[in-house]
This record gives C-alpha cells, sequence and structure tokens, in this order.
C-alpha cells in the first residue's frame, strides 16, 4: 500500500460518504446472495440427483453436457461474486482503519464520485487507467 515515493497514505485523508458505504453495503448483499442462490440451486446436488438419473456410469458424456455447461457457468458466476465479495471485505476494512478513499499507487486521495460509481477501488482513476495501459502492452 505504499505510494509511488515509498510513502504509506495519510491515515484518515479521505472519509468515504454515506452513499460509498451504502453502495458498499449493497455489493456485499448481493454478492452473498448470488453465492447463496448458486449454492442452493445447481449446486446443492450432485450430477445424479440434478438430472435425474440414478447414476452417469452408463451416460454418454453428450448427455449430460448440458449439466455439466451449466454447472460450470454457475461456479464461474459464483467465484466472480466471491471475488466481489473479497474485494467489498476489504474496502470495509480500509474503512475502518481510514485509509479507504486513498490509493494505494500515489497515495492521493480517490474522487469521491469515483468511490460512488465503484466503491470497493482501490486505485485513483488516473492510476487505474495507468494500469490498464500497462497492462495492455504486455
Amino acid at each position: 500500500m505504499a505510494g509511488e515515493q515509498g510513502k504509506k497514505p495519510a491515515r484518515g485523508a479521505a472519509k468515504p460518504d454515506a452513499e460509498a458505504l451504502k453502495a458498499l453495503e449493497k455489493r456485499a448483499a448481493e454478492a452473498r446472495d448470488i453465492v447463496d442462490f448458486v449454492d442452493r440451486t445447481s449446486l446443492a446436488g450432485d450430477e445424479e440427483s440434478i438430472s435425474g438419473e440414478i447414476t452417469n456410469a452408463d451416460q454418454h458424456p453428450a448427455d449430460t453436457s448440458d449439466i455439466t455447461y451449466q454447472r460450470e457457468l454457475d461456479l464461474t458466476v459464483k467465484n466472480i461474486a466471491e471475488a466481489r465479495l473479497a474485494q467489498v471485505e476489504e474496502a470495509l476494512e480500509r474503512q475502518r482503519e481510514g485509509t479507504y478513499g486513498i490509493c494505494e499507487e500515489c497515495g492521493r486521495p480517490i474522487d469521491p464520485e469515483r468511490l460512488r460509481v465503484r466503491p470497493e477501488a482501490t486505485l485513483c482513476i488516473a492510476c487505474q487507467r495507468a494500469r490498464e495501459e500497462r497492462a495492455a502492452h504486455r
């Protein structure tokens, strides 16, 4: 979390507004709902119980491919939701520590409008763009 010059971000330099905190809480709730839904539905049972078959031993792989595909898709959705939940929980931890809203790259405050749109953001828009540009040139 050190800035470019090796400085630590100033504690408490940016206070999250109520709208950003509300957005964080909403994103956390949405992510939890998605994870719970996927766990209760497509990942709740084994392939035999979902397909209604007694066993999959005599099934051609093509006969169960749609179920396998759907479970893979749902698992991907669940993984994305879990990653978002982790980002939100980290943002809430930064808020408790007094470092929320401080760019992890340069140590400057993140624009409050950016935090309203993406409350889990760890980088200011300039540093985010620079990171994306570096990644695009690899």
